[in-house]
């Protein structure tokens, strides 16, 4: 069934010799049904306007009015207008098609029209209609006075050759703007993929000038969005030519560690942020006290006890005054930060590495039982990715420039929305 849902206009039914919106809108759709929807003041006209749509030719349409009168003092409130259009919408879903006239009564209840066709799930159709002159009403007199039996009669729409002035409202216009503002709002949150997934759902007419830049737009996406599926680098750091290819690991770990921090991503940083700090000791150690790791087959890192049993010895030690024993395998954070507290006991780094030992305490419990993260410790996950940035800093010489990669990359991306 076809259902035609309408406010009522000063326009309504007859006006300057014309069939008036709602009017012209039964005469072209032929609606089985019409909702009408009345304010005060709307409703004196109501006999009128039955009348008027029932002097359509060999028309006979079920006319009903939804609900109570809506109040003049709330026609004018947009919020008031939307709440009582969507819930009449909603009655009449089901599988007929709705039609929504957004050319009658007050700027709101118009609004309100064509914000729920635009903006709601509705599978709704909005149509318009042009006047007459092809321009605004404004200065020709409204006929409401008049008597309706000769508005009928003089009405030069009546007939069978009439000027269909209906349009059906597309919104391209507004859902392309709708449309930018959340790709925007995506890329800012750094959800490439969702940007992504959003421009491919985008229906574009062939003739549109609003994404000229959109073939561009979906190749950076693209190739940011695959970048971060496989944890790779994005291309900029790759061939970065001031950066060794240790700062460039490292600074794109730490870009990712950032960014997932900026989303809210906690699982992703805990994990992350204990696998960069070993890699940046790791590589300090190595450069700075040559064969103290060695490398077995497999790649793993080990202290080298042959040539400073010193420091196994002094493992060894701290692992008694834990009543442990201390096993000699592969190297990970707790003996890094031993092995640079053995050498250089006073190092900046330290104090910057016990926030990362601290947060590691919470990346076990959450990594090897099932509880929850505690939203308590959001202050030392902060922490410890300023730290993760400070050792990054004292080992490796990065420009401060890179550390905005991302927002650089954002807005040169939504330049091209």
């Amino acid at each position: 069934m076809k259902i035609l849902i309408s406010a009522v206009g000063d326009t309504d039914p007859i006006r300057n010799f014309h069939d008036g919106p709602l009017l012209h809108i039964v005469r072209v759709y032929r609606p089985e049904k019409i909702v009408l929807v009345h304010s005060e003041r709307s409703l004196t006209k109501h006999d009128k306007l039955v009348k008027a749509l029932k002097s359509i030719k060999d028309y006979s349409p079920e006319i009903i009015q939804d609900g109570g009168v809506l109040p003049d003092a709330q026609v004018a409130i947009f919020d008031e207008m939307y709440d009582t259009v969507s819930s009449i919408v909603k009655k009449y879903i089901s599988d007929d098609e709705i039609i929504l006239n957004i050319s009658s009564a007050t700027p709101q209840i118009i609004s309100a029209m064509f914000a729920v066709n635009r903006i709601s799930d509705f599978n709704v159709t909005a149509v318009q209609v042009a006047t007459p002159q092809r321009k605004s009403n404004e200065g020709l007199r409204h006929d409401n006075q008049e008597d309706i039996d000769t508005l009928i009669e003089t009405n030069l729409d009546n007939q069978s050759d009439y000027e269909n002035r209906t349009l059906e409202d597309t919104g391209m216009k507004f859902s392309l703007d709708l449309t930018k503002r959340n790709l925007k709002a995506l890329i800012d949150n750094y959800d490439y993929q969702g940007a992504l997934e959003l421009l491919r759902a985008l229906k574009l007419p062939k003739k549109q000038e609003s994404f000229s830049n959109i073939k561009e737009l979906r190749k950076k996406l693209t190739e940011i969005s695959d970048t971060i599926k496989i944890q790779g680098m994005p291309d900029k750091i790759v061939k970065a030519k001031l950066l060794s290819n240790q700062a460039k690991s490292a600074l794109n770990s730490y870009l990712n560690i950032d960014r997932n921090h900026k989303q809210g991503n906690i699982a992703e940083v805990l994990i992350r942020v204990k696998s960069l700090v070993e890699f940046i000791l790791e590589d300090y150690l190595t450069n700075h006290f040559l064969d103290v790791i060695t490398y077995k087959e497999d790649g793993k890192p080990f202290l080298n006890a042959l040539k400073y049993p010193e420091i196994l010895k002094k493992f060894q030690e701290n692992a008694k005054k834990r009543d442990q024993e201390y096993h000699r395998g592969y190297l990970s954070l707790h003996g890094y930060i031993g092995i640079l507290k053995f050498f250089e006991p006073n190092h900046d780094l330290l104090k910057h590495i016990y926030d990362i030992q601290e947060i590691n305490q919470v990346r076990n419990q959450v990594a090897h039982s099932l509880q929850a993260f505690d939203r308590e410790n959001l202050t030392k996950v902060s922490s410890a990715v300023f730290a993760s940035k400070q050792i990054l800093l004292a080992s490796f010489d990065i420009d401060n420039h890179w550390f905005s990669f991302y927002e650089d990359l954002n807005q040169e991306i939504k330049k091209l929305l």
